[in-house]
This record gives C-alpha cells, sequence and structure tokens, in this order.
C-alpha cells in the first residue's frame, strides 16, 4: 500500500472512504419520477407514487421544524429504494443524497416511512451543520467530499447514531428510545458486568458483547442532553466546521462545556444522590479528557438508577440450561410433542441456527441465511420461517423468502414470492404468512400445505402493517401498527372480518398467542419487555410474567409457557407453568430519558397535512453524470492511496456511473498523466475502464541509423520524448447465488488491455563510437540521419471466470469455516501485427475447519504457463519468501490460523488493540524454465495484531511474518499491513 502524504491525509483517506460507498443498483427495468421543491428531491420508482407523496410531507414538516441542533440543511436528493426487501437507510454526502429502503420490518414502532425519514434526515442536519465556517471554504476547493471527510475524521459514530436516535425518540411516538428491547443491552451490561472502558465501549470487542453504537450513543448524547441542555451539542458541531484543523475540535468543545456546568450539575442534591460516594465519582472523572469524562458520569448515573429498577422488575421462572462460553441468544424456544426444545441459536460464534437443546449440548439442525425478524413456526414436523434471498443480479431487488426444513428429511427448501413474506404461522395443516408488497401495502396470505396456491387473502387498510399473526383454530390475532398507534386484532378466517381487541397505543406489542381463553402478548406498557394476558370475560389486561431485562418470543405448550429472557450473556429459554403466572394490574409507565428528550425539542412530529406535490419524470440519461466533488488530490480506494493532482469526481445519484477524471502525480510519468476511472453498473453487465497517458522520457539505441554524409550504418543514442498510454476496458458479468448460510458469486469477465508509446520526437542525439574497449557518445544533428522512431504497443485479450463460496464468518473467525475461491484465466495478444504469445493460469484457495473454535486451515494453489515478456505478470501467489520468474510456475501455500489473545487494551489513545492472532505456514513452488527447472520451500510463523488507531473505527491488522526459505537458505521477514473499511 501506498502512503504518500501526511497522517492527516491518510485520516482524510479513512474519512472519505464513505463517500465511495456503492451501496448497489435497482433493476434496470425501473422507471423513475421524481418531486422537487425549495428543500429536497424525491426521486422514486413511478408505482411508489403515493408513498413518494407522504414522504414528501414528513420532509417538508421535518425541514419547517426549529430542531435542537438549531440548523436547517441544504437542499438534498432522497432516493427510494421500493423494490427490494431491506429496511434500512443511509446518507451519503459525496454525492448528497438519502437513501431509503421502504419495506417495513416486522417491528412495532411508528409506521416505517415515518421512523426511517426522521432518523434519516437527522443526520442529513448533522453533517451539514459541520459545513460551516473553514470547512465551508475548503468545500469550494474540494467539493462535497471534504465535508465528510471533517465529518469522519472528528464525530465518533456513537454521536452521529446516538444523536439520531435521541431525535427519532423525542420527535416520533415511540423510536428506539421507547424501544426495551433497545435500552436493555446496554442496562444488562452495565448493571451485570460493569462499566467498560470508553474504548471498548466504542470500539468494540471480538471477545465479549458490546452494545453498539446505537445504543451507547442514545445514552450519551441523550444523558448530556438532559444534563447540560443541547448546546454541549451544538456547540460542538460548530467548533469542528469553524476549525477542522485544531487539535480534536469535538473534544475541546466538550471539555469547554463540562468546565462551565459540571461543577454546578454536581453541587445538585438530587444529581448527587443518584451516585455512590458521588465526590469519589466525581474526582475520579477528570477533564483531561472530555469525552472519558462524559462516558464516565453518564453511565456511573444510569448504573445506579438501573441498579434500583432491576431489583424489582422480576418473576420466579425456571431456567433452561445451555453451555456457551461467549454472547449467545437462544430465541423462540417451542417444545414439540417428542419432547425435544427447539430454538434459534446466534451469537458471538454463531451466525444462526435452529437447534435442539439438549442437556449436555445442542444439536445442530440447520443453520440459515440472514433473518431479518427471527420468527418461525413448527407443524408437522417442518420449521418454517423467512430469510432475505438476494437477487442474482440487482443488490436492491432481494426477497424476504419463506424457507423451510423439514425434521426427518433433513430437506433445506426456498418457497420463492414475488413480494417480501414474514411472521409464518400455521393455519391448520396450511400456512399463513404477512405479505408486503413493493407499494407497502400489506395482507394476510393463507398458502396451501406446500406454500405454493394462495388459498386466501386478507388486506390490510391504508398504512397498516400485519405484525406477528397467530392462528388458535378459529380467528387470526394480530398485531396491527397503524398511523392511529398498535392495537391487537382478532380476524374471522372465513369472513375476514376483523375486531379490535385492544385500543391502540404507542407502545410496543407483538408475539401474541392464544390457546383456548388465554391470549398473552409481548408489550412495554411498564417500560420493560414483559408478559401480559388479557381476561376474556372482563377484557382487562394483567402484567403476568417479568424479568430483570424483559422477556420475549412467548410459545404455548400444553400447561406451560416457554419464552426467552435477556441477560448479559444473551438471549436464554425459560419456562413456568400457566397456573404460576401472576396477575398484576396494567400500570403504565413512562421512559424517563425519552420523555425529557421530548421535552427539549418541544416538537411532534406529524404529517397529517397531506399535501400534494407536483411530479414529473426523472430521466436515467439526462442525469447520469454529477460532478459532486474536485481538488487537488486523487483519492483512490481501491489502491488505498491519496495522489496529488486536479481530479473531478462524478457519481450519478441511482450509483449507476461513477467517474474518476483528470490530471495527476503518476510514478510511471515524468511529468504527471491524465487519468480517466469509470464504472458504469446499470444493465446486467458491468463496465468499467482505467486510463492513463502522459509524457514518457527514455532512451533507446538505434543501430541501423543511415549516415547522409558517409552513407554508413551507424549506432545512434537517442532521447525520446513519447506518450505513454495505458488503458483497460472490462465487462463482467456478476451473479450472486448466495444461498442459506454461503456467500456465493460467479463472475465471469473478459478484459482488453492496450499498452503503447506513440507520439515519438527525438530531444537529443547521440552517435554511439568506439575508442579501444570504452565507449563514448558525441552529441551529433539528427538532419544528418535518417532513421525511424516508430510506435511501440501490444493489445491483449483477457478472459477469465471468478467462482466463490464461503460461511459467513462469526465476529470472532479468522476465516471462513468452510470456502473455496476459484480463479481461471487466459490472455492472449490475438493481433498478427504483434504476437506476444498467450498465457493461462487457475488459482484456487480453500477453507477447513481447525482443531479447535474459530481455528482455521487454508490450501491456495495454482498454476500458471506464460511466455517470457513484460506483458505478461504474475497471476498466481508466490511461496512467501520467495521470488521465481519461469514460464510455468506452481505454488502451494499451507496455513494454519488461531486467535491467541482478546486483550481489549489501550495504549493512550493512540491504539486500541482487540486481537493478537497467530498462524503457522508451510509454501512449496515450483519454476519452470526452456532447459532447467526448480523446487524452492518456505516455512514459518504469523503474529498479527487487530487494532484501531486514533479511536478511527476502521480496523487495522498489522503484524510480522518471519520464516526461512530454500530459494537463498536465509531467514526473511515480512511486514503484514491491512486496512478495513467495514464499520
Amino acid at each position: 500500500m501506498k502512503i504518500k502524504l501526511s497522517v492527516f491525509f491518510l485520516l482524510l483517506l479513512f474519512s472519505a472512504k464513505a463517500q465511495f460507498v456503492d451501496l448497489g443498483q435497482d433493476p434496470a427495468g425501473l422507471r423513475w419520477k421524481q418531486i422537487k421543491t425549495e428543500d429536497f428531491q424525491i426521486i422514486y420508482p413511478d408505482y411508489f407514487e403515493e408513498n413518494a407523496q407522504k414522504i414528501a410531507n414528513i420532509y417538508a414538516a421535518l425541514y419547517r421544524h426549529s430542531n435542537s441542533l438549531a440548523h436547517k440543511p441544504v437542499k438534498i436528493s432522497m432516493v427510494i429504494h421500493a423494490s427490494g426487501g431491506i429496511a434500512n437507510g443511509n446518507v451519503a454526502w459525496a454525492p448528497r443524497k438519502t437513501d431509503l429502503y421502504t419495506m417495513p420490518p416486522q417491528e412495532p414502532s411508528d409506521t416505517w416511512l415515518e421512523h426511517l425519514c426522521v432518523h434519516e434526515f437527522r443526520h442529513v442536519v448533522q453533517i451539514d451543520k459541520v459545513n460551516q465556517g473553514l470547512t465551508k471554504l475548503l468545500y469550494y476547493i474540494f467539493g462535497e467530499e471534504i465535508t465528510i471527510a471533517v465529518t469522519g475524521l472528528y464525530l465518533p459514530l456513537w454521536f452521529l447514531e446516538g444523536d439520531a436516535v435521541t431525535f427519532e425518540t423525542a420527535v416520533g411516538h415511540i423510536g428506539r428510545g421507547r424501544s426495551p428491547e433497545f435500552l436493555n443491552e446496554m442496562k444488562a451490561q452495565i448493571v451485570e458486568k460493569g462499566i467498560y472502558t470508553y474504548y471498548k465501549a466504542t470500539l468494540g470487542s471480538d471477545k465479549d458483547f458490546v452494545p453498539n453504537r446505537y445504543n451507547m450513543g442514545y445514552f450519551m448524547v441523550g444523558n448530556a442532553r438532559v444534563n447540560y441542555g443541547n448546546e454541549i451539542w451544538t456547540d460542538a458541531l460548530n467548533r469542528i466546521g469553524r476549525r477542522p484543523f485544531s487539535l480534536a475540535p469535538f473534544a475541546r468543545s466538550l471539555r469547554k462545556t463540562l468546565a462551565q456546568k459540571r461543577d454546578s450539575l454536581w453541587r445538585d442534591s438530587t444529581f448527587r444522590s443518584l451516585f455512590i460516594n458521588a465526590d469519589s465519582v466525581k474526582k475520579a472523572n477528570t477533564y483531561r479528557d472530555a469525552k472519558r469524562t462524559l462516558y464516565r458520569d453518564n453511565f456511573t448515573e444510569l448504573q445506579r438508577i438501573w441498579q434500583k429498577e432491576v431489583i424489582h422488575d422480576s418473576s420466579k421462572f425456571d431456567t433452561v440450561s445451555t453451555h456457551n462460553r461467549t454472547y449467545t441468544h437462544y430465541l423462540y424456544p417451542i417444545r414439540l410433542q417428542d419432547g425435544r426444545l427447539i430454538a434459534y441459536k446466534k451469537g458471538l460464534r454463531e451466525t444462526g441456527a435452529f437447534v435442539s437443546i439438549g442437556s449436555d449440548k445442542d444439536k445442530l439442525l440447520t443453520r440459515t441465511g440472514v433473518m431479518d425478524d427471527n420468527r418461525y413456526a413448527i407443524n408437522d414436523d417442518r420449521i418454517v420461517w423467512t430469510e432475505y434471498r438476494p437477487d442474482i443480479r440487482w443488490e436492491h431487488g432481494g426477497r424476504n423468502t419463506l424457507v423451510s426444513y423439514d425434521l426427518h428429511r433433513h430437506k433445506y427448501r426456498y418457497h420463492k414470492s414475488r413480494h417480501n413474506r414474514f411472521s409464518p404461522f400455521s393455519v391448520g395443516e396450511n400456512w399463513g404468512v404477512v405479505e408486503v408488497n413493493d407499494n407497502n401495502r400489506a395482507s394476510l396470505v393463507i398458502l396451501d400445505p406446500e406454500m405454493k396456491k394462495e388459498l386466501q387473502r386478507i388486506k390490510a387498510s391504508k398504512d397498516e402493517l400485519f405484525i406477528h399473526p397467530h392462528y388458535d383454530g378459529k380467528k387470526i390475532t394480530t398485531v396491527v401498527q397503524g398511523r392511529q398507534g398498535i392495537h391487537l386484532e382478532s380476524i374471522d378466517l372465513h369472513s375476514g372480518a376483523r375486531e379490535k381487541i385492544t385500543a391502540p397505543v404507542w407502545y410496543e406489542l407483538d408475539n401474541p398467542v392464544v390457546q383456548d381463553s388465554l391470549l398473552l402478548f409481548r408489550a412495554s406498557f411498564n417500560a420493560n419487555n414483559s408478559f401480559y394476558a388479557r381476561n376474556s370475560r372482563t377484557g382487562h389486561i394483567d402484567n403476568v410474567l417479568n424479568a430483570p431485562y424483559g422477556v420475549r418470543f412467548p410459545s404455548l405448550y400444553t400447561d406451560s409457557l416457554y419464552f426467552s429472557f435477556y441477560t448479559s450473556d444473551g438471549y436464554k429459554p425459560g419456562r413456568i407453568a400457566l397456573k404460576d403466572l401472576k396477575n398484576i394490574p396494567l400500570d403504565k409507565e413512562h421512559f424517563r430519558l425519552a420523555d425529557s428528550l421530548v421535552r427539549r425539542e418541544n416538537w411532534k412530529m406529524s404529517w397529517d397535512n397531506d399535501s400534494i406535490y407536483p411530479t414529473r419524470k426523472y430521466r436515467k440519461l439526462t442525469h447520469l453524470f454529477n460532478f459532486h466533488s474536485w481538488g487537488p488530490l486523487y483519492i483512490d480506494p481501491s489502491r488505498q492511496e491519496i495522489t496529488a493532482g486536479i481530479v473531478a469526481y462524478s457519481q450519478n445519484k441511482l450509483s449507476t456511473l461513477s467517474l474518476s477524471a483528470g490530471y495527476i502525480l503518476d510514478s510511471d510519468y515524468d511529468h504527471g498523466a491524465w487519468m480517466l476511472n469509470a464504472s458504469y453498473k446499470g444493465i446486467w453487465p458491468v463496465f468499467s475502464v482505467d486510463i492513463r497517458s502522459g509524457r514518457y522520457d527514455y532512451y533507446t539505441f538505434n543501430t541501423k541509423a543511415e549516415n547522409l554524409h558517409t552513407g554508413t550504418k551507424d549506432t545512434l543514442y537517442l532521447k525520446n520524448r513519447s506518450n505513454y498510454t495505458q488503458g483497460e476496458f472490462t465487462v463482467q458479468l456478476p451473479f450472486n447465488i448466495s444461498r442459506k448460510n454461503y456467500n456465493r458469486y460467479i463472475t465471469p469477465y473478459a478484459r482488453y488491455k492496450i499498452e503503447a508509446i506513440h507520439n515519438n520526437k527525438v530531444r537529443e542525439t547521440y552517435l554511439l563510437t568506439k575508442k579501444g574497449d570504452m565507449g563514448y557518445i558525441l552529441p551529433v544533428n539528427p538532419s544528418d540521419f535518417r532513421f525511424s522512431t516508430p510506435s511501440n504497443y501490444y493489445q491483449m485479450l483477457e478472459y477469465g471466470l471468478l467462482l466463490g463460496s464461503q460461511t459467513r464468518m462469526t465476529l470472532q473467525e479468522i476465516n471462513p469455516r468452510w470456502g473455496q475461491s476459484i480463479q481461471i484465466g487466459y490472455a492472449h495478444t490475438p493481433w498478427k501485427k504483434l504476437d506476444l504469445g498467450h498465457e493461462w493460469w487457475v488459482s484456487g484457495t480453500f477453507y477447513f475447519p481447525g482443531f479447535a473454535v474459530n481455528n482455521s486451515i487454508s490450501l491456495y494453489g495454482g498454476y500458471q504457463e506464460r511466455p517470457d515478456n513484460r506483458a505478461y505478470g504474475k497471476k498466481i501467489l508466490q511461496p512467501r519468501g520467495i521470488h521465481f520468474y519461469g514460464s510455468e510456475l506452481t505454488t502451494l501455500r499451507t496455513n494454519y490460523k488461531l486467535p491467541l489473545l482478546f486483550p481489549d487494551q489501550h495504549i493512550t489513545s493512540l491504539f486500541y488493540i482487540k486481537r493478537l492472532d497467530g498462524g503457522l505456514f508451510f509454501d512449496m513452488g515450483h519454476e519452470k524454465f526452456r532447459r532447467t527447472e526448480k523446487n524452492y520451500y518456505s516455512y514459518g510463523a504469523e503474529l498479527t495484531a487487530g487494532f484501531h488507531f486514533l479511536r478511527l473505527p476502521f480496523p487495522l491488522t498489522m503484524g510480522i511474518r518471519t520464516g526461512y526459505e530454500t530459494q537463498t537458505k536465509s531467514m526473511f521477514a515480512e511486514f503484514l499491513f491491512n486496512i478495513s473499511f467495514s464499520i
């Protein structure tokens, strides 16, 4: 990797990576429309008209609101991805846009479009507020990339996401700040395991479960806003924007706020009463590192509050024994008639699998793909659930699809559908499912036993979503989410008649189960996840089961209730007899922090004003180019380098064409080069081009120069000035065939490559003469000789096939448990004018489980046959520590890797070390020349450390490889370094 500038530009590369993220493309056949106002542009598929108008009304209200960051953002584009099965959002800033994935999940909350728009809008406000002062001046030099770079450098991710969660909680009816599922992860960790270091809380761990930046950030941002006012965060954003080159502007702003207000806060007797030994707590948290001080203050306060809460929030029930040393969930435990207890298991060492819980260990039934809701059903020895299945080509075209597993035949089967399907439930011998189409209209669909034929459809009303339906043999009981709130409802399967069981409320409700006269469900009425039961005679609702950190996922079996209860080590299975359930009168409680944030925001989201905005077509061709950034640097994430130059960047808002063009300094050229790098992904084939061309000075000999005075053939030594052009044009056909817990792909490709020296001009001419054995040169007039300087170039065609299949990885794994990656290629120069021969190669990497958990065995094999020509490079890896150059090359590399330690330790604020990994290797190589061939061997060990630098979220790996090789019969050492942009 080349790092060409200062540490600042290295950090700029890390942060600016976010601007080049390609989140994928929508199906090519979509037709697009747009809504444009003074404040925003909404780009959406033409069939999504009604919901696009809703989104426009939501954004209009948000732009009118004077929010707690005291900033109205600039105009931004929202791109609606309604054709897939993803529920998510993303804000990018180069180009400036928001991507909204509108498929509603099976989560009881505010309506999905409202929740999504509110959260993502807050990110727009945050980033745009940074674009002030010196940062705004830099914008005119660098374009939009500088704003996101400054944001990424100084704003911690916990603030960005935590502040967005506080906003969605404050202006919405529910939000994650009123979701016990969201709150209890942090609560359980703080109470049961204590307060982690600030570094571990913000940068995570591969050893322990650490609540993510959303959870931790909500309490940091929200609690500080309550204690110090909105200004603590508005001042921090102002300082970052105005002084981006100052030392740690975010921390300096927090330090200033704490110095002004912290002493008076700690003199308040009510606040001090929250702490045990308040004076020692205050003294221990110094102002030297403001972020760490604020972190310790907040969570010491919350720890005391939570310790008091959990004392009263529990019931007696039986715990089903499990055997795990790491954080592991057991979700939806269901008792079968044969006595087995089935659960869905996932955690730090399991990506997701159905297991039968045993007395000594779990029996694996089958692993799964990515599940959105983890809800499943069992009927007639078949497990049925929903998992996300990607589209074969389009990243935004996947679907949530029904999947079944036969417990007897051990058969894993997909059941395709046009629309997204969720929450399967048994209806006698048939199956029911929640279906949501691309217009976000929900229905209950009854299918035949093979899930092929639709038997019945019950449509939801406008803006309604069915959640977690259950059939009791007579009626369907389901949660219904709408604009007025969340309620329980029963639906007559034969007539389709609907009847409300409960009044709409703004509390979470889900997972209703019915047996005889018992209707039981999970709700958050007491600010925790608890079970409630409705008395069929009186209609009263009672609290029947509690746990310190919540209970969820109920299932009934004869006279028992099975469920999962949360702990700091994950969800564990529990059981209680129905007769032992309590009957505590319903008492609706408030969420302390959320209610305080509501008062500070002093505004509630409302989009009842259903204005109709004018629309028009959005033409993909006329919006193909969108230049968003420019400046004196070329940032190349693929090569991980920053180079000086003058470059413009374009990426259109549908992410079909990405382009960089300009003039850069390049070591292959004496005076820089013009460059063009572009990729088009708007249709099935992916087209990419990479061209560089510039001035190139070189020296040559011409042995046949004709001397016009003597008629002799002389040798001239020429200094030439020419143009040197390198170009590649590639066509790929990507196929995503991922299935179950395997990520799989097939990618055939073809590449045209040209390398040319052209437009030659002789700048200096020398006559090569001899005097004895010593050669020397004399400058001469080129007009005295007749000679030619022909262009020199070659053209090459390359064809290849990439194949890959590997299991999804857990956080602790170094390599996939199982995997294969194969590459086959052939290249030649087919034009007779310059035939350089041909080459072909094949290589493969294979992964196998090691002898202990998270250990990995990997094998790499490669063979290449090539001509002795500089146009053909090495296509396969070499044995470590060895270099070979033959016309036939063979490599075998073997590895054994294992994790050694998970230290979770920081060295000042520079390094936070998460893991140490070790490895052993033994390699063999064979090279063959025209008359000779040789064998080489190398073996040795590797030691690597996974760490974070300067608290940046991007994980780095650094290490050393040392070994012995037989080529020169000597020891060797190599420095290992890698950057991952995955956060």
